[in-house]
This record gives C-alpha cells, structure tokens and sequence, in this order.
C-alpha cells in the first residue's frame, strides 16, 4: 500500500495540495493508499488526481499508535479529527479497502469495538446538493462537476434537491479555531524544526484564522467552539437521519498550483476560505467521500458526498452511481 503523508510541503495541515499531489508518491505505483485527514488529506490528493479518497467516520478504523506518539498524546483535535482511510483507483477497491482497515482496536480510545455495515436501503436516497456557504464562491468548473454529479445521481434514482446548509460554513470557522488554537502551544518547536515551507504556512494560517476570530482568541472562545461543535453535530444528523446525504464541492477552486498557499499571503486566505468542503467535515466528524467526475480545462474534477456518522455504504452506492456514469481517469501504475 502507498501512504500520502508527507505529499505536502511542510507536512500542511490544510489539505491544500496541488495538483501534483499524490501522482507520483501517494498513487502513481500501487493500487490502494492508505492517508490520514485532519483536513482534507485523503478527499483532496484523491480529487486532484482523478482517483477515490475516503474519510470514515471517526472510530471506525482505529487511530492507534505506539504510545508516545504525538497523534496519540497530542491535542484534542488531533485526537477527535484525524483518521485514517484509503484512496484508490476504484470506488469499489475504496470500498474494500475501508473494509479491510475497519477492525475493531480496543487500543484506539476513540474506536468502537464492532466493524459496522449499514442495512438495505428503505425507500429511495435524498441528496442536499451544496454548492455554497459564504466563505467562497464556486469556480464556474467546480459548479459544472456538481451539477453534472446531480443529474447523474438523479439518473440512478436518488431525488436531488438544491439546500442552503450554513452550519457547514459554521463548522469550517470552528476548524481554524479549534485547530489553531490546539496548535498554539507546538508553534515555536514546528518553526524552529520545520522548513521555510512550514513557517510560511503557519503564518498564513494563523492570518486566515485572524479574520473572523482575532490575531489571539481568548480561552472562552475556545471553550464555546467546542460546544457550538455539539450542536452542530446534532443539527446535521437530525438533518440526515438514515435516507439523506450531501453533495458538495472538493475545494471552491479547481486544483491549484502547487504551492499556492505559501507563495502570497492573500492567495492562501483565499485557498483557507475555498477548502470549506475539506475542513468542515472533521469538526463534524461525519464520513465523506471524493470521487472524480472527468477533466476541466485538463484538470481532474470531482465532487464530495457526506453521510450520517457510519454512513459509509450509503455514499460509497453514491459515488459508484457517480463512478458508473464518469469518463475513467485510472493513473497508468508502472
């Protein structure tokens, strides 16, 4: 198996991986990859190189590591955010892949003890198509790939329907502050040990986390973001329940050159604000997966899907709906 981590310069957080992500090192020679997404990780690489990324729920494959390690001991979103999921060539092989990796680790303290498989479908699937939450406006293209995931989906028999979600835009804020704010305390060793890349990086993050939290939230604003985090959950799963999931963009921009968040700090607020659809999803904690769609002006274009926690069948069919009816963008292994 392949991995993905360290495709990003620096090691980034934000998922903001160019298109050149993942082709050579994380997909280029094998057939399934493993990752790990705190932020778009695993969807992002898989969107901008043609191929399948899930993003399980968390607990359903374990997190463990030796102990001592900082993913283990570390802060809280750490702990609650990141997990490990495959990508792919095929929704098919995601779909097996993710079989394989769910074992239940009573050694992952946030795992639950039994693999889960969702039931028969009853009645027919809704899908809340998302195109946008206030933070950034969509690329005409990553407009084209969702109404095209849309009619192909409504062609299989789910019943699309266009929704304004802005508890999504509410979740990605949370994740610049939650995250940067669990991060504070390790910034002086990540600048002193990390690249320019990195420093440039948590620059630029602690900026775009500036704007609508201030340069130094305040321990209350910590303390009322994870609560605001309960209610959130709870709002989307009541909205989800067992017969509905969203379609959403990847990221508001079509893949982006590489290296883009770290060359212009204005260019990287904006790249923060467009991966809405990569960061909303861990605060939340809910599965998502990414599949292609076909090529815009030569790039790979893709969509996400979000189902209910332990929804991964539901948007597996989904995105194998999707897959049925999308040009094959299958990287040549050598």
């Amino acid at each position: 198996m392949g991995a993905t981590e360290g495709d990003c310069p620096g090691g980034r957080l934000t998922g903001q991986c160019g298109p050149r992500v993942g082709s050579g090192r994380a997909f280029g020679n094998v057939v399934i990859g493993q990752g790990n997404d705190i932020a778009g990780s695993i969807r992002y690489p898989a969107a901008c190189c043609g191929v399948v990324g899930i993003r399980p729920t968390v607990g359903l494959v374990s997190s463990w590591v030796t102990p001592g390690e900082p993913e283990l001991e570390g802060p809280l979103t750490f702990q609650l955010w990141s997990v490990q999921g495959p990508l792919a060539r095929t929704v098919a092989d995601a779909r097996t892949a993710l079989y394989a990796m769910a074992s239940p680790d009573l050694r992952d303290p946030f795992g639950i003890p039994a693999v889960h498989r969702a039931g028969p479908q009853q009645g027919p699937i809704r899908v809340g198509l998302v195109r946008d939450v206030g933070l950034a406006k969509p690329h005409p293209s990553v407009d084209d790939a969702l109404d095209t995931a849309a009619r192909w989906l409504g062609e299989a028999g789910y019943e699309v329907e266009e929704l304004e979600l802005p508890l999504l835009g509410e979740a990605a804020r949370l994740w610049s502050l939650l995250l940067a704010e669990d991060l504070r305390p390790m910034v002086a060793s990540m600048r002193e040990l990390g690249d320019e890349a990195t420093r440039v990086n948590l620059t630029h993050m602690y900026e775009a986390s500036a704007e609508p939290w201030g340069p130094n939230p305040d321990i209350s604003a910590y303390i009322q973001g994870w609560a605001r985090r309960a209610t959130l959950i709870t709002q989307l799963q009541e909205l989800l329940g067992t017969s509905t999931i969203l379609l959403t963009p990847v990221s508001a921009e079509p893949p982006f050159e590489h290296d883009a968040d770290i060359l212009d700090p204005a260019r990287a607020r904006g790249l923060f604000a467009a991966q809405w659809p990569m960061t909303s999803v861990p605060v939340l904690g809910f599965p998502a997966v990414s599949v292609p769609t076909g090529l815009a002006d030569g790039l790979p274009a893709a969509v996400q899907l979000i189902g209910g926690r332990f929804a991964e069948d539901v948007i597996l069919d989904a995105a194998q709906a999707i897959e049925d009816r999308a040009p094959r963008l299958i990287p040549v292994i050598q």
